[in-house]
């Protein structure tokens, strides 16, 4: 017999009856015959907590996450008079802003380099990739500098992603996500990496994950769409049940987690609903001549994805690139840095880059959206390295934190500057040095969050959501 509750109207069920089945385990996964869990709507985990104080700068954040580490020294903060062993195979060009140079594999980003900030002095502790993820992505230094990245692993007891944050202290248009990853979760060994959710905030405000290839053949978000057997008016009916029950539920809301399944069924139903998520996800709708721009490939039609989830009112988009090689390119180039970076890395991000940042600013969208370029750290220096537990870095370059590149457009940031620079040789900042945890701190100031505020777990225990400061010369 069914587990779940009637969708008819005139249930003759007594009504705690009812409610019970309704919280069963079977009836939350089935709940109105539309697998939610197994759909991957019960990833909609937005919402809006608590208000903003004041008025941001900006109303949404494009991460475009480079995991694996950009090696900076072969970018955008290039070492050309050092040594061989430092300077490596390429050489700088000049791009559109006098005295600012890039690498002469990136000639599109370079015709582009006017709407960037280049920030060439982020640093923290953190020597592998997990603990060093959990760090860019929450701004939080946790455990031992060279902890072995297998052995940590994410947890609800783990800071949130900036994103998770965002989506609970932001507002956003009706029956959109607040947070959106893809095109899938960053895994360095067989569990995810921390600090890609909302952590100890739970699962109402984990990102909505898109795990498929925006890249491949008739991509389609097959979850937002009503099963066959589900008409508009019987879904009509189920939201109805669900709403009947709801002051039953909350008397049964001794738990964070039954709370929070609760909220993650209105918003799946929200979203259901929306044509507006439906069409921001239809990559179908573009031009294919913008298309093949961003290049037909996971990086560039990722990165497209991106930019329509934010034009239609995604507060907070994460496009990842793998932390491993496996089935695609890795910045972590331990082994053949110059022919991975001159084959591989470079040319699908000389094409969605540029792109994207000139198709933003031709729509306006880069005046209240910041993009973000950034990885986990960056790659040493010196070119065979060992300062990791890796000890393969003979043709390559080691995980290297104490001092990286990322870039930064939008949201009122001067453009076609530097801010911070490295030393001679690159190994640590030389002025205007900015932490993970400022970095973070900034972004949130920057939508109109206080990051000193101090926000609760799901046990109501008080956290301070930023131990850095606002790097104010940032912004101007």
């Amino acid at each position: 017999m069914s587990e779940r509750p009637s969708e008819h109207h005139g249930c003759c069920e007594d009504f705690q009856q009812a409610t019970a089945r309704l919280m069963s385990r079977r009836g939350l996964m089935q709940f109105g015959g539309v697998s939610l869990l197994s759909s991957g709507l019960m990833n909609v985990l937005a919402g809006r907590a608590a208000a903003v104080t004041r008025k941001g700068r900006i109303k949404s954040c494009l991460l475009l996450f480079q995991a694996g580490g950009v090696s900076q020294c072969d970018t955008f903060d290039m070492k050309p008079d050092s040594d061989v062993t430092i300077r490596g195979e390429f050489r700088p060009i000049d791009s559109n802003v006098p005295g600012m140079h890039v690498c002469e594999h990136l000639p599109n980003m370079a015709r582009q380099m006017d709407k960037v900030c280049v920030v060439r002095s982020v640093h923290h502790r953190m020597l592998c990739h997990n603990p060093a993820i959990y760090a860019a992505l929450s701004g939080r230094e946790v455990g031992e500098s060279l902890a072995v990245s297998n052995k940590t692993f994410a947890s609800r007891e783990d800071y949130p992603h900036m994103g998770s944050v965002v989506g609970r202290l932001v507002e956003k248009p009706a029956a959109l996500p607040s947070f959106v990853s893809l095109p899938f979760t960053l895994r360095n060994g067989p569990a995810p990496s921390p600090g890609q959710n909302a952590g100890f905030m739970g699962t109402a405000y984990d990102p909505y994950l898109v795990l498929r290839d925006p890249n491949a053949k008739g991509f389609k978000m097959d979850e937002l769409e009503l099963p066959a057997e589900m008409n508009a008016d019987r879904a009509t009916r189920r939201q109805s049940l669900l709403q009947r029950f709801d002051a039953g539920i909350r008397r049964l809301e001794e738990t964070a987690s039954v709370e929070s399944m609760g909220e993650n069924y209105r918003r799946a139903y929200a979203l259901l609903d929306s044509n507006a998520t439906r069409k921001a996800f239809d990559l179908s709708q573009e031009d294919d001549a913008l298309r093949d721009r961003y290049g037909r490939n996971l990086v560039g039609q990722s990165t497209l994805l991106g930019r329509r989830l934010i034009e239609s009112g995604v507060p907070f988009v994460t496009v990842y690139t793998p932390v491993a090689a496996i089935d695609e390119p890795s910045w972590d180039t331990h082994l053949n840095n110059f022919p991975r970076l001159k084959k591989e890395l470079l040319p699908p991000t000389d094409l969605a880059l540029p792109t994207l940042l000139e198709d933003m600013h031709a729509r306006g969208l880069l005046k209240e959206t910041l993009v973000i370029w950034a990885g986990e750290f960056g790659r040493t220096p010196l070119i065979g390295a060992r300062r990791s537990n890796n000890s393969n870095n003979v043709t390559g370059r080691d995980h290297w934190p104490g001092c990286y590149t990322i870039l930064m457009a939008g949201g009122g940031l001067p453009a076609g500057q530097y801010f911070g620079s490295s030393d001679r040789l690159g190994w640590a900042p030389r002025d205007n040095a900015i932490h993970i945890s400022d970095l973070t701190a900034t972004i949130y100031d920057a939508f109109g969050i206080d990051p000193s505020q101090v926000i609760p777990d799901t046990l109501g225990r008080p956290h301070t959501l930023s131990e850095g400061h606002v790097v104010r010369g940032l912004f101007g």
